[in-house]
């Protein structure tokens, strides 16, 4: 079995020289990264690390370890519930970022297809998402607020404007911003929130398994029956 690939390998010189997001970053992009980008692609495993145990991604590797799984399948089972709906809006936004049309079109298009504009809204944060405020100013402290960063704010008031719904711009859009900055490929999106999640599910597979006895399972107060007319 044969494979193409670029010569990618480890350096072992580059061991105790780099941090790990400067390798991560300078394997995606192919590239050797600036002090600025670096800087400005940490703050994403940052702040895509945690969101609390309700998010599917936490709370589902809790409830697979809790039935007896190894850690590596309960970090998997997390891993698999990051999809187009939680996680996922992040390659979805930065296709729009890339489009190279204005906040107005990318708006017009998005209603005119009755969707929803990925990246923007959130089930807690309905004025404005403390996470995308933080990356904000990290863009303007290391001189990164490029015209991505400025199009994904564009949007959100043109949502506004068109919608008349204030949906702010969320962590999934935020960190599409970055990624656009950066010339990172859309298709990294998910990878990269997996890879800024899996640390606090390892800590709360860790918890889950020490505190809790198993299994978890709903209880029946917590499920709602649709009565069956005859």
């Amino acid at each position: 079995m044969k494979f193409k690939t670029k010569k990618i390998k480890q350096d072992p010189a580059l061991i105790g020289k780099v941090s790990f997001a400067q390798a991560i970053l300078s394997m995606l992009t192919g590239r050797e990264c600036d002090v600025g980008e670096l800087e400005f692609f940490e703050v994403l495993l940052v702040a895509g690390m945690d969101n609390g145990i309700e998010a599917p991604s936490v709370f589902v590797p809790r409830v697979v370890a809790s039935t007896g799984n190894s850690i590596n399948t309960a970090l998997a089972a997390g891993v698999l519930a990051i999809g187009d709906y939680h996680g996922g809006a992040i390659e979805a936004c930065v296709n729009y970022l890339n489009s190279g049309k204005d906040a107005s079109a990318i708006v017009g298009e998005v209603l005119a297809k009755n969707e929803r504009m990925p990246g923007y809204g959130h089930k807690i944060y309905k004025d404005a998402d403390p996470r995308v405020t933080a990356i904000y100013q990290v863009a303007e402290k290391v001189g990164k607020m490029g015209k991505f960063m400025k199009l994904a704010r564009e949007i959100e008031k043109e949502l506004a404007s068109q919608s008349g719904k204030k949906l702010p711009l969320n962590i999934d859009g935020a960190i599409a911003g970055v990624m656009c900055e950066l010339g990172l490929d859309a298709r990294y999106g998910k990878a990269i929130f997996a890879l800024s999640r899996l640390p606090n599910m390892a800590r709360h597979v860790i918890e889950e398994l020490d505190n809790d006895k198993p299994y978890r399972r709903l209880e029946e107060s917590d499920v709602t029956r649709d009565s069956i007319e005859k």
